[in-house]
């Protein structure tokens, strides 16, 4: 069978008692999968040519789920390289990852906020985009119909959330390729642990659907899934 049973799990990454020296190692390795393999081209030219199209130029985006920043700060480089003015706003539950990705990453740095997802501390339409990385797998069917809702309450623009397809062949890459390639001992079993509990597009285009009406699903290269809606 190549698309296994849905199996949902805890992440050791979100743990709060991994060291800070094993979490900013799992960072490190998360921020390798998503610039090689993350379907970041795809996601960040979609941003760029969907906000042409909106004729907009002064971008205010907000990366929900951040996790270290890397994504938003790339992403606020792109967004710039097209001629945009654009700030990226990195919010995470989790503190400690924010804190960490500071660390890590040079200047420029993204503004960052601690925030949990499914209550936003923004108005109604006072941001642009909602973007988020390898966030929809983390959460059941049900929370991701009411986390979408939310994103969509504060975007004027629209949002777009990359994930990954749920496939045995990622599942055997990560496997393989992740004991080769990652620095922490818990990425590849956080990796394997991902994909497990990853959707399929038809599973994401039902609660997309059901939480915010004209929402779409896009597959993209390799085994990930972009769920966007531009609003009006």
């Amino acid at each position: 069978m190549l698309i296994p049973p849905r199996t949902p799990s805890e992440e050791l990454l979100d743990d709060p008692s991994l060291s800070c020296v094993e979490m900013e190692r799992s960072l490190r390795d998360l921020w390798l999968v998503n610039r090689t393999w993350g379907g970041s081209r795809a996601f960040e030219r979609f941003i760029v040519e969907s906000s042409r199209r909106a004729t907009r130029r002064r971008l205010v985006v907000l990366d929900v789920g951040a996790g270290s920043g890397h994504v938003a700060r790339r992403l606020a480089g792109s967004l710039q390289e097209a001629q945009f003015s654009a700030q990226v706003i990195a919010s995470d539950l989790q503190w400690r990852h924010l804190v960490a990705g500071r660390r890590m990453m040079g200047r420029p740095r993204p503004p960052a906020v601690c925030a949990d997802a499914f209550s936003l501390p923004f108005p109604d339409r006072s941001v642009d985009w909602v973007v988020s990385t390898l966030l929809l797998h983390h959460f059941s069917p049900a929370d991701n119909e009411r986390l979408i809702a939310g994103l969509s309450r504060v975007a004027r623009v629209g949002f777009a959330l990359l994930d990954l397809r749920r496939h045995l062949f990622p599942l055997i890459f990560v496997g393989v390729a992740g004991k080769l390639l990652f620095r922490s001992r818990i990425s590849v079993e956080d990796g394997k642990a991902s994909v497990r509990q990853a959707y399929t597009p038809d599973e994401v285009q039902a609660f997309a659907s059901r939480a915010v009406p004209g929402a779409q699903v896009t597959k993209l290269f390799p085994f990930r899934l972009l769920v966007s809606r531009l609003e009006g």
